[in-house]
């Protein structure tokens, strides 16, 4: 069974302590909701998961293994990271974006992809309905049907887990949802891990097995949507009055005022 786990993860920036202590194991089939105001170290606990930060204390294990036991290749073939942020200015076609999601898995570097190799991309392209964008520059796309891409991208790299930073952000409602129901199909029929960074309290509410609040660089709370999702703990945590809902048994959150 796959399986992420952070024991004691510190992280400071300069003199303030962006994530203090953070502990908490990851399961296949689960997609957990990150979340927390401005500033409360989400992001930054994806870029110390992925080794773009130096974590300053504590462990991480990927599948029981510590992952710095692992090679930059292996960890490639286990991890893939999504960003709202990710660079269209690269003169890609969106064939090419597509198939970068294999690199970590070629066999001889001389010859690039094998037939397997495109097997998979293939497969992931007619999942996502891209046959019609393939050969389009990445930078003609909109924010939507980058965001689509990426996630493309990812599938076709075929790792365990799968780290999200905010990547509905920029998109309309239609697109978060097929981006979403994508992303969670994925996860429950590959037993992936997925953690994403969300600020939509309500699409996390509909999508997220499990959710957890991020303050002062601590675990807060965490538990499904329903045990979590409260007003005393979005009140705590974003300092405004909501009106929670539960509608065909979904938890909604309405806001209605910041608390003095």
């Amino acid at each position: 069974m796959n399986s992420l786990e952070l024991k004691k993860i510190k992280y400071s920036y300069t003199d303030k302590d962006i994530l203090k202590d953070i502990n908490y194991k990851f399961f296949e089939g689960e997609l957990v909701g990150i979340l927390g105001a401005n500033g409360c170290g989400k992001s930054t606990l994806l870029k110390v998961i992925m080794g773009f930060l130096d974590k300053e204390n504590g462990e991480i294990l990927l599948n029981e293994k510590n992952v710095n036991d692992y090679s930059r290749k292996e960890f490639a073939k286990k991890v893939a990271f999504i960003t709202q942020h990710s660079s269209q200015n690269l003169n890609f076609t969106v064939l090419e974006t597509l198939r970068l999601g294999r690199v970590p898995h070629i066999k001889n570097s001389f010859k690039g992809l094998d037939l397997e190799d495109e097997e998979i991309v293939q497969s992931v392209i007619k999942l996502l309905n891209l046959e019609g964008f393939l050969n389009r520059d990445i930078n003609t796309l909109s924010g939507g049907e980058f965001q689509r891409v990426l996630l493309g991208r990812a599938f076709i790299q075929e790792g365990d887990v799968l780290l999200l930073d905010e990547p509905t952000s920029a998109l309309d409602i239609n697109y978060s949802l097929e981006f979403l129901e994508l992303l969670k199909e994925r996860i429950l029929k590959r037993k992936l891990i997925g953690l994403i960074v969300i600020h939509d309290i309500n699409l996390a509410s509909i999508f997220c097995d499990k959710i957890i609040f991020i303050k002062d660089g601590k675990i807060a709370f965490s538990g499904k949507p329903k045990d979590v999702i409260k007003k005393k703990t979005l009140e705590e945590v974003y300092r405004f009055k909501p009106v929670v809902l539960e509608v065909d048994n979904e938890i909604y959150v309405l806001p209605k005022r910041r608390l003095k």
